[in-house]
């Protein structure tokens, strides 16, 4: 069986192609210039590569290819993507793969499933809090690139798999695709993803008690935007360092569309001493600040409002894990974010510190102030446990590899 993958939200298609190879699987990987991301890229997480010396599993075209009107080299990437017997693809590759006539499997990480409504996304464009510049650029993409893909989609996936449980009510019932949908777990190298201890970044960091580090762009006034919530979170830091008078740092990522807002706040509740800013950073660095035996990672709080944008699920807010919540309890580093998706995990509850709201998140702080330092230590062995029993690739990757299988079959009778 020969598996073409496309698709490298935060190398995702990476990842995914490796871990098919290394169970025996003849996969490789159509990369393009479509990200104007560092991190969609395979040097975002392996510094040993670069654009000019990647594996021969992966085929760079280096174009911003046009699938909705191809020519020249769009064309012979089609041509070249045609070539295997069934491919796994996200963002426009359901659009590459109509396009070379493929049976394809589409995995969803988050937005790219959005595409399927696209009208809904071109009405939440005027209530998203981008510029008018960013605001057209997206409404001319919407209106070329995505109608094509919300059809390619819709009438041409043999199966659809998703990982996060917000995408199943607003899209996948709406349009009445639940019968060749499934959710599964994203395959991660659990054990491998851990990196030892930076002597300098320990030095750095070791005289506090804890280390926050939020790794989410700054996404939080509007609900129509990617919504992180990282406003909760800050408002619930100053009343926790004012309240108890804590040795931590919060170290927060210099990025998003949010990200002044949020510098704006920090300086309105007066806790610039609690803060180090840094500039965005590939994954290898990273994961060092994940491995620091005090590091406290802070992920995603989404909403208060979420039900305005979602209102399948008024009731409750359907978030889950991410990448990064993946990672961070990969490296043993404790975490504190929202989650609700128990339903993709068995109905077992991760060994995190789960808080949705500010008074919650406020919480699980003081929680954290009074844990002893053994507790600390037992929440991050659970917390690596628990991902390497859901989401270690050398067994998450095997119901992916039987959906292609099954596609392929049905696809020779």
């Amino acid at each position: 069986m020969k598996v073409h993958v496309y698709g490298n939200t935060l190398n995702s298609a990476f990842h995914l192609t490796k871990a098919l190879r290394d169970k025996g699987i003849d996969a490789e990987m159509f990369l393009d210039n479509s990200s104007p991301f560092d991190q969609d890229f395979p040097w975002w997480d392996d510094a040993s590569l670069t654009a000019d010396n990647l594996p021969p599993w992966i085929r760079y075209y280096k174009l911003f290819p046009n699938f909705v009107l191809p020519t020249g080299e769009t064309k012979r990437m089609i041509d070249d993507f045609a070539k295997c017997d069934v491919a796994l693809v996200s963002c426009y590759g359901p659009m590459l793969a109509m396009r070379a006539k493929v049976r394809f499997v589409f995995y969803s990480l988050g937005n790219d499933l959005n595409t399927i409504d696209y009208k809904d996304e071109i009405s939440a464009l005027f209530f998203s809090s981008i510029t008018f510049k960013n605001r057209l650029r997206k409404l001319v993409k919407l209106l070329g690139f995505v109608r094509l893909q919300s059809r390619a989609l819709k009438r041409h996936a043999a199966r659809i798999i998703i990982y996060m449980g917000y995408q199943y009510g607003p899209y996948i019932v709406k349009h009445g695709l639940q019968d060749k949908t499934v959710k599964l777990t994203y395959p991660k190298d659990v054990i491998n993803y851990a990196v030892p201890v930076d002597k300098e970044l320990y030095e750095e960091y070791r005289q506090f008690d804890s280390v926050f580090f939020m790794l989410s762009r700054h996404s939080w006034k509007s609900v129509w935007n990617d919504i992180k919530g990282n406003d909760k979170f800050i408002r619930a830091f100053a009343r926790y360092v004012r309240s108890r008078k804590p040795n931590v740092i919060l170290i927060m990522a210099n990025k998003g569309i949010d990200v002044d807002a949020s510098k704006a706040l920090v300086n309105e509740l007066g806790i610039g001493e609690f803060i180090q800013w840094v500039d965005d950073m590939p994954k290898h660095r990273l994961k060092k600040y994940q491995s620091l035996p005090n590091a406290v990672t802070v992920d995603n709080f989404w909403h208060d409002k979420w039900y305005e944008r979602y209102p399948e699920d008024k009731d409750a807010p359907k978030v889950g894990f991410g990448f990064g919540c993946i990672e961070a309890l990969a490296s043993k580093s404790l975490l504190i974010t929202a989650f609700k998706d128990h339903e993709f995990y068995g109905g077992e509850s991760p060994p995190i510190l789960d808080a949705f709201t500010e008074d919650e998140i406020y919480d699980r702080l003081v929680q954290l102030d009074e844990m002893p330092p053994n507790e600390r230590e037992e929440m991050r062995q659970a917390g690596y446990d628990f991902v390497l029993k859901w989401h270690e690739q050398t067994t998450a990757v095997d119901t992916h590899i039987n959906i292609l299988r099954d596609v392929y079959s049905a696809g020779k009778r």
